[in-house]
Protein backbone atom coordinates (compact mmCIF):
# COMPACT_ATOMS: atom_id res chain seq x y z
CA UNK A 1 0.00 0.00 0.00
CA UNK A 2 2.78 2.46 0.86
CA UNK A 3 4.27 2.08 -2.60
CA UNK A 4 0.98 3.38 -3.99
CA UNK A 5 1.63 6.57 -2.04
CA UNK A 6 5.24 6.66 -3.26
CA UNK A 7 6.98 5.47 -0.08
CA UNK A 8 8.94 2.40 0.92
CA UNK A 9 7.21 1.84 4.27
CA UNK A 10 4.78 3.19 6.86
CA UNK A 11 5.54 6.85 7.52
CA UNK A 12 3.56 6.72 10.76
CA UNK A 13 4.95 3.64 12.47
CA UNK A 14 4.18 3.86 16.20
CA UNK A 15 7.11 1.68 17.27
CA UNK A 16 10.04 3.50 18.88
CA UNK A 17 12.83 4.65 16.60
CA UNK A 18 15.77 2.24 16.64
CA UNK A 19 19.22 3.16 17.86
CA UNK A 20 20.89 3.25 14.46
CA UNK A 21 21.82 5.70 11.69
CA UNK A 22 18.28 5.86 10.34
CA UNK A 23 16.89 6.44 13.82
CA UNK A 24 19.35 9.29 14.28
CA UNK A 25 18.07 10.90 11.08
CA UNK A 26 14.44 10.45 12.08
CA UNK A 27 14.71 11.88 15.58
CA UNK A 28 13.93 15.60 15.56
CA UNK A 29 13.61 18.37 18.10
CA UNK A 30 15.65 16.71 20.87
CA UNK A 31 19.15 18.19 20.51
CA UNK A 32 19.16 19.85 23.94
CA UNK A 33 17.83 16.76 25.70
CA UNK A 34 20.32 14.51 23.85
CA UNK A 35 23.21 16.59 25.12
CA UNK A 36 21.90 16.28 28.68
CA UNK A 37 21.39 12.53 28.33
CA UNK A 38 24.91 11.92 27.04
CA UNK A 39 26.46 14.12 29.73
CA UNK A 40 24.70 12.11 32.43
CA UNK A 41 25.64 8.72 31.00
CA UNK A 42 29.31 9.55 30.46
CA UNK A 43 29.89 11.89 33.39
CA UNK A 44 28.36 9.88 36.25
CA UNK A 45 28.27 6.30 37.51
CA UNK A 46 24.71 6.69 38.81
CA UNK A 47 21.54 5.60 36.97
CA UNK A 48 20.26 8.10 34.40
CA UNK A 49 16.49 8.57 34.59
CA UNK A 50 13.93 9.87 32.08
CA UNK A 51 10.41 11.11 32.86
CA UNK A 52 7.71 12.16 30.41
CA UNK A 53 4.11 11.58 29.32
CA UNK A 54 3.09 8.34 27.65
CA UNK A 55 3.63 8.53 23.91
CA UNK A 56 6.03 11.49 24.01
CA UNK A 57 8.93 9.54 22.45
CA UNK A 58 11.15 8.68 25.44
CA UNK A 59 12.29 5.31 24.12
CA UNK A 60 13.23 6.70 20.70
CA UNK A 61 15.14 9.52 22.37
CA UNK A 62 17.15 7.19 24.62
CA UNK A 63 17.96 4.67 21.90
CA UNK A 64 19.22 7.36 19.52
CA UNK A 65 21.26 8.94 22.33
CA UNK A 66 22.82 5.55 23.07
CA UNK A 67 23.64 5.05 19.40
CA UNK A 68 25.33 8.44 19.24
CA UNK A 69 27.41 7.63 22.30
CA UNK A 70 28.45 4.30 20.79
CA UNK A 71 29.57 6.04 17.61
CA UNK A 72 31.37 8.82 19.45
CA UNK A 73 33.26 6.36 21.65
CA UNK A 74 34.55 4.14 18.83
CA UNK A 75 38.31 3.93 19.01
CA UNK A 76 38.34 4.57 22.76
CA UNK A 77 39.03 0.92 23.58
CA UNK A 78 37.90 -0.08 27.04
CA UNK A 79 36.34 3.35 27.54
CA UNK A 80 33.85 2.63 24.75
CA UNK A 81 30.10 2.68 25.32
CA UNK A 82 27.98 0.03 23.61
CA UNK A 83 24.22 0.19 23.22
CA UNK A 84 22.19 -2.93 23.96
CA UNK A 85 19.67 -2.66 21.11
CA UNK A 86 16.50 -3.78 22.94
CA UNK A 87 15.15 -2.17 26.13
CA UNK A 88 14.09 -4.22 29.16
CA UNK A 89 10.88 -4.02 31.15
CA UNK A 90 10.40 -4.79 34.81
CA UNK A 91 7.24 -6.79 35.36
CA UNK A 92 5.23 -7.73 38.41
CA UNK A 93 6.09 -11.39 37.75
CA UNK A 94 9.87 -10.96 37.57
CA UNK A 95 11.99 -11.35 40.67
CA UNK A 96 15.33 -9.56 40.89
CA UNK A 97 17.00 -12.85 39.94
CA UNK A 98 14.73 -13.28 36.90
CA UNK A 99 15.56 -9.78 35.72
CA UNK A 100 19.30 -10.25 36.24
CA UNK A 101 19.15 -13.45 34.23
CA UNK A 102 17.49 -11.64 31.31
CA UNK A 103 20.00 -8.80 31.43
CA UNK A 104 23.06 -11.06 31.56
CA UNK A 105 21.70 -13.33 28.84
CA UNK A 106 21.12 -10.30 26.59
CA UNK A 107 24.64 -8.97 27.24
CA UNK A 108 26.25 -12.34 26.54
CA UNK A 109 24.20 -12.79 23.39
CA UNK A 110 25.12 -9.32 22.13
CA UNK A 111 28.84 -10.02 22.53
CA UNK A 112 28.57 -13.40 20.83
CA UNK A 113 26.55 -12.07 17.88
CA UNK A 114 28.95 -9.13 17.35
CA UNK A 115 32.18 -10.82 18.44
CA UNK A 116 34.37 -9.87 15.48
CA UNK A 117 33.47 -6.18 15.61
CA UNK A 118 33.68 -5.95 19.39
CA UNK A 119 37.08 -7.65 19.56
CA UNK A 120 38.57 -5.05 17.25
CA UNK A 121 36.80 -2.20 19.00
CA UNK A 122 37.50 -3.19 22.62
CA UNK A 123 40.73 -5.18 22.36
CA UNK A 124 38.74 -7.87 24.15
CA UNK A 125 40.99 -10.46 25.80
CA UNK A 126 38.25 -12.90 26.74
CA UNK A 127 37.08 -16.17 25.21
CA UNK A 128 33.35 -16.26 24.48
CA UNK A 129 33.03 -20.01 23.89
CA UNK A 130 32.11 -20.80 27.54
CA UNK A 131 29.27 -18.27 27.38
CA UNK A 132 28.10 -19.59 24.04
CA UNK A 133 28.08 -23.14 25.39
CA UNK A 134 26.10 -22.02 28.40
CA UNK A 135 23.51 -20.25 26.30
CA UNK A 136 23.10 -23.33 24.16
CA UNK A 137 22.33 -25.31 27.35
CA UNK A 138 20.28 -22.84 29.40
CA UNK A 139 19.23 -23.65 32.95
CA UNK A 140 16.53 -21.11 33.35
CA UNK A 141 14.76 -23.18 36.02
CA UNK A 142 13.31 -25.37 33.26
CA UNK A 143 11.14 -22.41 32.32
CA UNK A 144 11.28 -20.05 29.42
CA UNK A 145 12.42 -16.50 28.90
CA UNK A 146 13.46 -14.23 26.11
CA UNK A 147 15.92 -11.43 25.92
CA UNK A 148 17.16 -9.05 23.28
CA UNK A 149 17.78 -11.09 20.21
CA UNK A 150 17.49 -14.70 21.28
CA UNK A 151 15.06 -17.06 22.95
CA UNK A 152 15.54 -19.37 25.88
CA UNK A 153 13.34 -22.40 25.42
CA UNK A 154 11.54 -24.17 28.21
CA UNK A 155 12.09 -27.72 29.35
CA UNK A 156 15.89 -27.83 29.08
CA UNK A 157 17.92 -29.05 32.00
CA UNK A 158 21.44 -27.90 32.83
CA UNK A 159 24.39 -29.41 31.07
CA UNK A 160 25.74 -31.11 34.19
CA UNK A 161 29.06 -32.04 32.58
CA UNK A 162 29.84 -28.40 31.91
CA UNK A 163 29.86 -27.56 35.59
CA UNK A 164 27.74 -24.47 34.93
CA UNK A 165 25.10 -23.18 37.24
CA UNK A 166 23.29 -19.87 37.20
CA UNK A 167 25.77 -18.12 39.45
CA UNK A 168 28.59 -19.52 37.35
CA UNK A 169 26.99 -17.89 34.32
CA UNK A 170 26.73 -14.58 36.17
CA UNK A 171 30.41 -14.83 37.12
CA UNK A 172 31.38 -15.41 33.50
CA UNK A 173 29.48 -12.32 32.35
CA UNK A 174 31.07 -10.28 35.16
CA UNK A 175 34.51 -11.38 33.96
CA UNK A 176 33.55 -10.46 30.40
CA UNK A 177 32.51 -6.96 31.47
CA UNK A 178 35.71 -6.44 33.46
CA UNK A 179 37.76 -7.57 30.48
CA UNK A 180 35.83 -5.36 28.05
CA UNK A 181 35.54 -2.06 29.91
CA UNK A 182 37.39 0.26 32.24
CA UNK A 183 35.64 2.54 34.74
CA UNK A 184 34.53 4.95 31.99
CA UNK A 185 33.11 2.43 29.51
CA UNK A 186 30.22 0.04 29.60
CA UNK A 187 27.24 -1.49 27.85
CA UNK A 188 24.17 0.75 28.00
CA UNK A 189 21.02 -1.00 29.24
CA UNK A 190 17.61 0.68 29.20
CA UNK A 191 14.68 -0.10 31.51
CA UNK A 192 11.57 1.15 29.75
CA UNK A 193 7.95 1.75 30.78
CA UNK A 194 8.53 1.67 34.52
CA UNK A 195 4.89 2.74 34.97
CA UNK A 196 3.65 -0.74 34.04
CA UNK A 197 4.45 -1.72 37.64
CA UNK A 198 1.29 0.33 38.47
CA UNK A 199 2.49 2.11 41.61
CA UNK A 200 5.56 3.96 42.77
CA UNK A 201 5.74 1.66 45.78
CA UNK A 202 6.17 -1.44 43.62
CA UNK A 203 8.59 0.32 41.26
CA UNK A 204 10.64 1.56 44.20
CA UNK A 205 10.82 -1.94 45.67
CA UNK A 206 11.95 -3.45 42.34
CA UNK A 207 14.67 -0.85 41.83
CA UNK A 208 15.85 -1.10 45.43
CA UNK A 209 16.32 -4.84 44.89
CA UNK A 210 18.63 -4.04 41.97
CA UNK A 211 20.51 -1.21 43.69
CA UNK A 212 23.47 -3.08 45.15
CA UNK A 213 23.78 -5.65 42.39
CA UNK A 214 22.91 -4.73 38.81
CA UNK A 215 23.02 -0.98 39.31
CA UNK A 216 26.51 -1.23 40.80
CA UNK A 217 28.04 -3.60 38.24
CA UNK A 218 31.29 -2.73 36.53
CA UNK A 219 30.73 -2.34 32.79
CA UNK A 220 26.95 -1.70 32.82
CA UNK A 221 25.42 1.75 32.43
CA UNK A 222 21.72 2.21 33.10
CA UNK A 223 18.90 4.44 31.88
CA UNK A 224 15.44 4.07 33.48
CA UNK A 225 12.38 5.57 31.73
CA UNK A 226 8.86 6.07 33.00
CA UNK A 227 5.68 8.12 32.79
CA UNK A 228 3.05 9.61 35.12
CA UNK A 229 5.61 10.88 37.62
CA UNK A 230 6.68 7.39 38.68
CA UNK A 231 10.41 7.92 38.01
CA UNK A 232 10.51 11.17 39.97
CA UNK A 233 8.71 9.47 42.85
CA UNK A 234 11.09 6.50 42.83
CA UNK A 235 14.17 8.72 42.59
CA UNK A 236 13.18 10.38 45.87
CA UNK A 237 13.43 7.06 47.75
CA UNK A 238 15.94 7.22 50.62
CA UNK A 239 17.55 3.93 49.57
CA UNK A 240 17.87 5.06 45.94
CA UNK A 241 19.13 8.57 46.56
CA UNK A 242 22.69 8.79 45.37
CA UNK A 243 22.10 5.93 42.90
CA UNK A 244 19.40 7.48 40.69
CA UNK A 245 19.86 10.88 39.08
CA UNK A 246 17.12 13.50 38.93
CA UNK A 247 15.02 12.75 35.83
CA UNK A 248 15.44 14.44 32.48
CA UNK A 249 11.97 15.76 31.65
CA UNK A 250 10.86 14.97 28.08
CA UNK A 251 8.04 17.28 26.95
CA UNK A 252 5.94 17.18 23.75
CA UNK A 253 7.57 18.34 20.54
CA UNK A 254 7.16 21.94 19.40
CA UNK A 255 5.13 22.86 16.32
CA UNK A 256 8.35 23.45 14.34
CA UNK A 257 9.67 20.02 15.33
CA UNK A 258 6.39 18.38 14.28
CA UNK A 259 6.80 19.82 10.80
CA UNK A 260 10.40 18.57 10.70
CA UNK A 261 9.26 15.13 11.86
CA UNK A 262 6.91 14.67 8.91
CA UNK A 263 9.31 16.13 6.37
CA UNK A 264 12.18 13.99 7.65
CA UNK A 265 10.12 10.80 7.32
CA UNK A 266 9.05 11.82 3.82
CA UNK A 267 12.70 12.31 2.76
CA UNK A 268 13.76 9.05 4.39
CA UNK A 269 11.11 6.78 2.88
CA UNK A 270 9.97 8.32 -0.43
CA UNK A 271 10.43 6.38 -3.66
CA UNK A 272 10.09 9.43 -5.88
CA UNK A 273 10.65 13.15 -5.44
CA UNK A 274 7.01 14.08 -6.04
CA UNK A 275 5.57 11.65 -3.46
CA UNK A 276 2.94 13.33 -1.25
CA UNK A 277 2.43 11.96 2.29
CA UNK A 278 -1.14 10.92 3.18
CA UNK A 279 -0.91 13.17 6.25
CA UNK A 280 1.29 16.18 5.66
CA UNK A 281 2.74 18.60 8.23
CA UNK A 282 -0.43 20.73 8.42
CA UNK A 283 -2.80 17.84 9.15
CA UNK A 284 -0.28 16.05 11.37
CA UNK A 285 0.08 19.15 13.50
CA UNK A 286 -3.72 19.45 13.71
CA UNK A 287 -4.08 15.84 14.90
CA UNK A 288 -1.18 16.28 17.32
CA UNK A 289 -3.00 19.11 19.09
CA UNK A 290 -6.40 17.39 18.99
CA UNK A 291 -4.80 14.38 20.69
CA UNK A 292 -3.21 16.50 23.43
CA UNK A 293 0.29 16.37 21.91
CA UNK A 294 0.64 12.60 22.22
CA UNK A 295 3.00 11.63 19.41
CA UNK A 296 2.27 7.90 19.49
CA UNK A 297 -1.51 8.45 19.30
CA UNK A 298 -1.03 10.95 16.47
CA UNK A 299 1.06 8.50 14.46
CA UNK A 300 -1.57 5.81 15.03
CA UNK A 301 -4.44 7.96 13.74
CA UNK A 302 -2.39 9.12 10.76
CA UNK A 303 -1.69 5.50 9.90
CA UNK A 304 -5.40 4.67 10.19
CA UNK A 305 -6.27 7.53 7.83
CA UNK A 306 -3.66 6.31 5.33
CA UNK A 307 -5.25 2.87 5.40
CA UNK A 308 -8.68 4.42 4.82
CA UNK A 309 -7.34 6.32 1.80
CA UNK A 310 -5.87 3.13 0.38
CA UNK A 311 -9.00 1.05 1.02
CA UNK A 312 -11.17 3.69 -0.68
CA UNK A 313 -8.77 4.12 -3.63
CA UNK A 314 -7.95 7.73 -2.80
CA UNK A 315 -4.17 7.55 -2.67
CA UNK A 316 -3.58 10.04 -5.48
CA UNK A 317 -4.51 13.53 -4.31
CA UNK A 318 -2.68 16.78 -3.88
CA UNK A 319 -1.77 18.03 -0.40
CA UNK A 320 -4.68 20.45 -0.09
CA UNK A 321 -7.30 17.82 -0.86
CA UNK A 322 -5.62 15.36 1.51
CA UNK A 323 -5.78 17.97 4.29
CA UNK A 324 -9.51 18.42 3.66
CA UNK A 325 -10.11 14.67 3.57
CA UNK A 326 -8.19 14.19 6.80
CA UNK A 327 -10.27 16.77 8.63
CA UNK A 328 -13.48 15.16 7.37
CA UNK A 329 -12.22 11.69 8.30
CA UNK A 330 -11.20 12.82 11.80
CA UNK A 331 -14.65 14.34 12.32
CA UNK A 332 -16.28 11.12 11.10
CA UNK A 333 -14.16 9.12 13.56
CA UNK A 334 -15.18 11.31 16.47
CA UNK A 335 -18.86 11.18 15.48
CA UNK A 336 -18.71 7.40 15.28
CA UNK A 337 -17.14 7.27 18.75
CA UNK A 338 -19.75 9.69 20.05
CA UNK A 339 -22.61 7.57 18.76
CA UNK A 340 -21.21 4.52 20.54
CA UNK A 341 -20.88 6.00 24.03
CA UNK A 342 -23.56 6.42 26.67
CA UNK A 343 -22.36 8.98 29.21
CA UNK A 344 -24.76 10.87 31.53
CA UNK A 345 -24.58 14.68 31.75
CA UNK A 346 -22.80 14.78 35.14
CA UNK A 347 -20.06 12.50 33.85
CA UNK A 348 -19.70 14.65 30.71
CA UNK A 349 -19.32 17.72 32.92
CA UNK A 350 -16.53 15.98 34.84
CA UNK A 351 -14.92 14.88 31.57
CA UNK A 352 -14.88 18.44 30.26
CA UNK A 353 -13.40 19.64 33.55
CA UNK A 354 -10.63 17.03 33.36
CA UNK A 355 -9.78 18.18 29.84
CA UNK A 356 -9.69 21.79 30.99
CA UNK A 357 -7.20 20.76 33.67
CA UNK A 358 -4.86 19.35 31.03
CA UNK A 359 -6.22 15.81 30.94
CA UNK A 360 -5.11 14.46 34.31
CA UNK A 361 -6.59 14.93 37.81
CA UNK A 362 -6.65 13.31 41.23
CA UNK A 363 -9.97 12.30 42.87
CA UNK A 364 -8.56 13.65 46.13
CA UNK A 365 -9.30 17.08 44.63
CA UNK A 366 -13.00 16.21 44.34
CA UNK A 367 -14.22 19.50 45.82
CA UNK A 368 -12.70 21.43 42.92
CA UNK A 369 -15.00 19.49 40.60
CA UNK A 370 -18.20 19.95 42.61
CA UNK A 371 -18.27 16.64 44.52
CA UNK A 372 -18.69 16.35 48.28
CA UNK A 373 -16.52 13.20 48.46
CA UNK A 374 -14.01 11.28 46.38
CA UNK A 375 -16.40 8.33 46.52
CA UNK A 376 -19.10 10.32 44.70
CA UNK A 377 -16.57 11.45 42.15
CA UNK A 378 -15.35 7.89 41.57
CA UNK A 379 -18.85 6.90 40.49
CA UNK A 380 -18.71 9.39 37.62
CA UNK A 381 -15.12 8.42 36.80
CA UNK A 382 -16.26 4.83 36.48
CA UNK A 383 -18.83 5.85 33.85
CA UNK A 384 -16.08 7.55 31.87
CA UNK A 385 -13.86 4.49 32.19
CA UNK A 386 -16.66 2.27 30.91
CA UNK A 387 -16.90 4.51 27.86
CA UNK A 388 -13.08 4.20 27.34
CA UNK A 389 -12.59 7.94 27.70
CA UNK A 390 -10.24 7.89 30.73
CA UNK A 391 -7.96 5.51 32.59
CA UNK A 392 -7.12 5.46 36.30
CA UNK A 393 -3.96 4.49 38.16
CA UNK A 394 -3.81 3.03 41.65
CA UNK A 395 -2.58 4.71 44.80
CA UNK A 396 0.64 3.51 46.36
CA UNK A 397 -0.91 2.89 49.76
CA UNK A 398 -4.63 2.23 49.86
CA UNK A 399 -5.26 1.11 46.24
CA UNK A 400 -7.91 3.75 45.75
CA UNK A 401 -7.97 5.63 42.49
CA UNK A 402 -5.13 8.12 42.38
CA UNK A 403 -4.85 9.68 38.93
CA UNK A 404 -7.48 9.94 36.20
CA UNK A 405 -6.16 10.61 32.68
CA UNK A 406 -7.92 11.20 29.35
CA UNK A 407 -7.02 8.72 26.59
CA UNK A 408 -6.87 9.24 22.80
CA UNK A 409 -10.54 8.39 22.23
CA UNK A 410 -11.46 10.89 24.92
CA UNK A 411 -9.43 13.67 23.30
CA UNK A 412 -11.08 12.97 19.97
CA UNK A 413 -14.50 13.26 21.59
CA UNK A 414 -13.37 16.46 23.26
CA UNK A 415 -12.64 17.73 19.75
CA UNK A 416 -16.19 16.74 18.74
CA UNK A 417 -17.80 18.33 21.79
CA UNK A 418 -15.89 21.57 21.30
CA UNK A 419 -17.44 21.98 17.86
CA UNK A 420 -14.41 20.89 15.82
CA UNK A 421 -12.30 23.90 16.72
CA UNK A 422 -9.97 24.52 13.80
CA UNK A 423 -6.22 24.46 14.16
CA UNK A 424 -4.37 27.74 14.19
CA UNK A 425 -2.94 28.57 10.79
Amino acid sequence: MWKDFGFTKNLYDTHPISGNARGERLLVGRDKELKGLKNRITGFKTVTTIEGPNGVGKTSFVMVGGFQLENQSKGMGKSSILLLPEPFQLTLEDSALDFKRKVYAAIASHFIENEKTLRSQLDLQFGLSPLEAWLENPIFLNGSASAAGFSLGGGKAANESSGFDLHGFFALVDRLLKSAFDDEGGILCVVDNLEILNTSQVARQRLEELRDDLFAKHGIKWVVCGARGIVRSVASSQRLQGRLQEPIEITPLSADAIQDLVQTRVREFRLRDDAIPPVGPRSFNHAFHVLNENLRDTLKFCGDFSLWLSDSNQANHDEEILDELFEIWLADQSEAYMAAVNVPPRAWKLFDDICEQGGSISPSDHEEFGFNSSQNMRGQVQKLEQADLVVSELSDTDHRRKTVSVVAKGWLLRHHRSGYVKREE
